[in-house]
């Protein structure tokens, strides 16, 4: 066992006393210092909880971003970016619609031909009994 440069050397059938209050008193200053350290990290991260609160009231507050004051190209590029975004949110949703009227004219093919088959099997179900 060794801690902080103590070493305990066993004499004849035990240890020897001071080598062992040594590092008995190292240790418990090591857990001393840890414990000072985990209490100063608490009140460290309950000080940055409470700054992220007042940070995102404060960004809550904020006015919706423009890019008026970037510049003409800066505030074109956001626009034609939104631009894209609603194309390719309505793109999207028309890919869903055309989708959907596909799964339907499925489902109306495989109804009608369920109904065929019923129909086919009621009639030689008709003609056996």
């Amino acid at each position: 066992m060794s801690s902080q440069g103590f070493e305990i050397v066993r004499r004849g059938r035990g240890y020897r006393p001071l080598q062992v209050i040594a590092y008995v008193e190292a240790l418990s200053d090591d857990r001393d210092a840890a414990w000072e350290r985990a209490a100063r990290l608490t009140v460290l991260a309950r000080e940055m909880e409470e700054e992220l609160e007042r940070l995102r009231e404060r960004a809550a507050g904020l006015p919706e971003q423009t890019y008026e004051s970037l510049g003409d190209g800066p505030r074109r590029l956001f626009l034609l970016a939104l631009e894209e975004a609603v194309a390719v949110r309505e793109s999207a949703r028309q890919h869903a619609r055309d989708l959907e009227d596909l799964a339907r004219d499925d489902a109306a093919e495989v109804e009608g031909a369920a109904r065929a088959y019923a129909a086919t099997l009621r009639g030689v179900a008709d003609e056996y009994a």
